[in-house]
């Protein structure tokens, strides 16, 4: 293995400003750095950090529009989202929204990005055309991760303090409907408990037309059909399943149970749990890439990568990792996983195809907390 880089100001001195092309975008890597207040940006041709772009404090997520060229960071102890054009490299706005903005999601369009303000208890859209703030919809139950139908026209919301998807309708600004995935509970107290596990993202399948919604407290999964809402099943998992992951040619859902250690591989084809694998302790994500034969889960309990065969549902093998993986993407060509490593301020490559940590990407900020590519499936915690 082999350490990527020669430090951040010998590779910002060897390297041009940013000045991005809009078609040259799925190059890089995004990596928000939680303790630095900034995004390391990483060309993967050199796979070196090539830029840092100053963002607010504590940065939990980012997005980024290819249609407009622009860069958008949740940062959630300041309560804004800052905008930031990657041509020029200066930030457009910087937008007060409601208590801790953490989860994004960009509109099909590329125009409008919806926030979860999760201490708020409210969701933002935010016009990326106007730089500002154009609705805010009350009503939910610390947000988490939100989804857009194919149209744009819905969104979907995952309610971690509940047992409910909240449903908005995007051009009137307000929400429509509650879809109930678990067993009536007392909500509004759950949500005060911070160990309560409720509904953490409703994750679509690649085409868009369904979504699956894991619920933590109830160890059961709904699958959706985005276009009307409706249940289409629900199945019974591990114990307090985290969320699911797809895979890119929409095989698979993979959904992480962290209170027994496994993971459940669900047929988005028969709706049916197809295998209950080996996985690891608190494990915050699952990445599938090379041809989408391998998956790698990411434990964060045990600092390592946990290797799937997809071809025969079967546990492959473990990769140990220097340090602590929060969220990784996969290249958009299936080839590289590129896991962040908020303990050693790093981000591990590793080859998909020999399932095998070939290096590692100095000189990006201070605790880095996640990855995102475009083109690519990304999400965060």
């Amino acid at each position: 293995m082999k350490t990527i880089g020669i430090g951040l100001a010998v590779a910002l001195a060897a390297s041009p400003a940013l000045a991005l092309e809009r078609a040259d975008l799925s190059r890089y890597l995004f990596v928000p750095n939680r303790a630095s207040a900034e995004v390391s940006v990483i060309d993967t041709t050199s796979e070196r950090v090539v830029a840092q772009l100053p963002v607010g404090r504590t940065p939990h997520q980012i997005v980024v529009s290819d249609v407009l060229g622009v860069l958008v960071a949740s940062n959630i102890e300041d309560d804004t989202v800052s905008i930031i054009d990657l041509e020029s490299e200066t930030t457009l706005a910087t937008l007060p929204l409601d208590r801790e903005p953490e989860h994004m999601q960009l509109s099909p369009d590329g125009r409008l990005v919806a926030v979860g303000n999760i201490k708020g208890d409210s969701v933002s859209l935010v016009s990326l055309t106007e730089l500002r703030e154009v609705a805010r919809i009350e009503g939910l139950v610390q947000p988490h991760n939100l989804t857009f139908d194919p149209t744009g026209k819905r969104l979907y919301v995952a309610n971690l303090g509940a047992d409910f998807v909240s449903v908005i309708d995007v051009e009137e600004g307000r929400v429509v409907e509650e879809i109930p995935v678990g067993e009536p509970k007392l909500v509004a107290l759950a949500a005060r408990d911070e160990a309560y596990q409720g509904i953490i993202n409703v994750t679509a399948t690649p085409d868009g037309r369904l979504g699956f919604a894991a619920y933590g407290e109830g160890n059961r999964l709904a699958v959706l059909d985005l276009r009307t809402g409706a249940i289409l099943k629900t199945l019974e998992l591990g114990e307090l399943p985290w969320r699911a992951y797809t895979t890119a040619d929409g095989r698979f859902m993979l959904v992480p149970n962290n209170g027994d250690e496994t993971i459940s591989v669900i047929s988005t084809a028969s709706l049916e749990e197809v295998a209950r694998l080996e996985g690891g302790p608190d494990m915050v994500g699952i990445n599938a890439g090379w041809f989408e034969t391998t998956a790698f889960v990411l434990s964060r309990g045990a600092d390592k990568l946990i290797v799937l065969d997809l071809v025969n549902l079967a546990k492959a093998g473990e990769i140990p990792l220097p340090g602590t993986p929060e969220t990784g993407v996969v290249s958009p060509d299936g080839t590289r996983l590129y896991v962040a490593l908020s303990s050693t301020d790093q981000v591990a490559v590793i080859d998909t195809r020999r399932r095998a940590l070939i290096g590692l990407i100095d000189g990006l900020g201070e605790e880095p907390w996640g990855t995102f590519m475009v083109g690519s499936i990304n999400y965060c915690h």
